[in-house]
C-alpha cells in the first residue's frame, strides 16, 4: 500500500510522520517546494506526549504534472487522505492536482476537512473518483516545515464507501492504527460529520471573533449566553436535516472544550494569519441546511457575515494544502 498525503500542515505532516515511521510506503504533497526539499534533505518528526516520532519521508510539491507522474508509476494500491481545509479542497488547483493524483486507477481520497458540503462538490466534479467523508478529533500544531506537534488526542471515523471492496477498506484502518493513528470504519458517516459540525459551529467563530483560546470560551458570561445560543440553534436545525439526538450534546460540547482548554481554534490562527477561513462550510453550511429544512438559523448567519467580514474571500494562488491545526 501507498498512501499519498495531500497537504503537509498540521494534522497531513503528522499523519505522514506516523506512517513512514511504522513502514507504512508514504509520500507527502506539500503547497511549496520549498517545504518539500527540506523533508527530503532532513526528514520530518512529530512530538508526541513525551517523546519523539522521526521518519524519513518522500516529499513532492503538490503540482498536477507531476502527480500524474507519480500515479502512472505507482505500481500498487494506493490511497489519498486530503488533509486540506475545505475551501482548498474545493478550489481548482487542487481539483485538477487531487485529480492527477487519482490517476487512471482512480485511487480513493479520504477528504478530512471540516464543515458540509466539500465532498458532495468534489464528486460533482469527478464522479469516477470515490471520495469518503472523515471527521477527526486529533488536535496537531505544525511548528516548522518539517516538525508538528500532537495537541490532543482523538479518533478519525472514515466513511465507508459502497464502490471500494470491504477489506482493502478495513485495510487502510487497521494500518492507520498500527501506525497508531486511531481509526474506524463507519457505514453512518454523516452522523459522526454532523456532531462535529455542532462542535465546529460553536466553537469556531466564536474563538476567532473574541480572539481566545477554547478553554477560555465559557469563562465570560457574555461568551457563554452566546455559546448556548447558537449551539441550541444549530442543534434544532441539524435535528431538523434528520442528525439524531439523545440530549447529551451539550456535556459533549463542554467536554471538548474542557479537553482542548489550550488549543487555538483553526479558524482563530486563520483570521489572525489573514487567511481564508472554513466558515462558508462551517456556519454557511448550517444556514444552507436550515434553508432547505424551512427553519432559521439567524445566529449561524450572523457568525457568517462576522468571520466573513474580517478575513478574505478566496484562498490566495497557488493550490493551498497548508493542513489544520
Amino acid at each position: 500500500m501507498l498512501v499519498e498525503i495531500a497537504g503537509g500542515g498540521a494534522i497531513g505532516l503528522s499523519w505522514a510522520v506516523r506512517l513512514a515511521a511504522a513502514g507504512v510506503g508514504t509520500r507527502l504533497w506539500t503547497r511549496t517546494p520549498e517545504q518539500a526539499e527540506r523533508i527530503r534533505a532532513e526528514g520530518a518528526e512529530l512530538a508526541a506526549g513525551d517523546g519523539t516520532v522521526r521518519a524519513a519521508l518522500e516529499a513532492r510539491p503538490a503540482e498536477p504534472e507531476a502527480a500524474a507522474e507519480a500515479a502512472a508509476a505507482a505500481g500498487r494500491e494506493r490511497w489519498i487522505i486530503a488533509a486540506m481545509k475545505s475551501h482548498q479542497l474545493t478550489a481548482e488547483p487542487a481539483v485538477r492536482f487531487l485529480g492527477a493524483l487519482a490517476g487512471a486507477e482512480r485511487a480513493p481520497v479520504v477528504c478530512l476537512a471540516n464543515g458540509i458540503g466539500h465532498v458532495e462538490r468534489l464528486a460533482a466534479r469527478m464522479p469516477e473518483v470515490p471520495f469518503m467523508h472523515a471527521v477527526t478529533t486529533e488536535g496537531a500544531l505544525r511548528e516548522g516545515p518539517s516538525s508538528a506537534r500532537l495537541t490532543g488526542e482523538g479518533r478519525t471515523v472514515i466513511g465507508a464507501h459502497s464502490s471500494i471492496g470491504r477489506k482493502r477498506q478495513i485495510l487502510l484502518v487497521e494500518t492507520l492504527n498500527a501506525a497508531g493513528i486511531a481509526a474506524v470504519l463507519s457505514n453512518n458517516i454523516m452522523e459522526h460529520v454532523y456532531g462535529k459540525l455542532l462542535v465546529n459551529a460553536v466553537v469556531n467563530p466564536l474563538t476567532a471573533l473574541f480572539r481566545v483560546r477554547n478553554g477560555e470560551l465559557p469563562e465570560d458570561p457574555v461568551r457563554f449566553r452566546l455559546m448556548k445560543a447558537l449551539f441550541h440553534e444549530t442543534l434544532a436545525v441539524l435535528a431538523a436535516t434528520g442528525m439524531r439526538t439523545d440530549g447529551g450534546e451539550w456535556d459533549r460540547l463542554l467536554d471538548v472544550i474542557r479537553r482542548t482548554a489550550d488549543n487555538r481554534s483553526s479558524m482563530l490562527v486563520d483570521v489572525e494569519a489573514g487567511r481564508p477561513t472554513e466558515i462558508d462550510a462551517i456556519n454557511g453550511g448550517v444556514v444552507r441546511l436550515a434553508r432547505r429544512a424551512g427553519v432559521a438559523a439567524p445566529l449561524n448567519e450572523a457568525a457568517a457575515a462576522l468571520i466573513g467580514a474580517i478575513g478574505p474571500d478566496e484562498p490566495g494562488g497557488g493550490v493551498e494544502l497548508c493542513g489544520k491545526s
